[in-house]
């Protein structure tokens, strides 16, 4: 990828694709149980029932992306790109903006994720449905 190309794609901005996961047979509450804190897993009742996204999109930002191993170090990174997105409320964020938040929250001054490694995890990804946006 030049770097060119770098740039104009690190403008575009990604979020989780609902709509994706749905036709892809995906549960959201599946996929986000292991993120959301003992508190609101039982408040949600996530065990039990397919929870709305709405009220696990504003568990895990407003509760669960607090707690301090929401995103840590030792996590896979695909997961905590996951996880960025569920702090967020899903909203959608550039490609610069990922790169900084996954560092702040990763925690590993000595780290840092290459956009070019981000580029192509967000554009292969075929399991946690995060796509670019309009």
């Amino acid at each position: 990828m030049s770097e060119h190309d770098m740039v104009l794609e690190s403008d575009q901005r990604w979020a989780i694709n609902l709509d994706w996961l749905r036709e892809n047979n995906r549960s959201f509450t599946t996929m986000t149980k292991g993120a959301l804190c003992p508190k609101c897993r039982k408040k949600l009742k996530v065990d039990l029932v397919e929870a709305k996204t709405g009220d696990i999109l504003k568990a895990a930002k407003g509760c669960c992306s607090k707690e301090e191993d929401f995103i840590t170090a030792s996590m896979p990174l695909h997961e905590s790109l996951f996880r960025v997105f569920l702090a967020n409320g899903n909203q959608p964020l550039s490609t610069d903006e990922l790169v900084k938040e996954l560092n702040a929250r990763r925690g590993i001054e000595a780290y840092r994720t290459p956009v070019t490694t981000l580029l192509r995890m967000l554009r292969s990804d075929q399991h946690y449905g995060v796509q670019k946006t309009e």
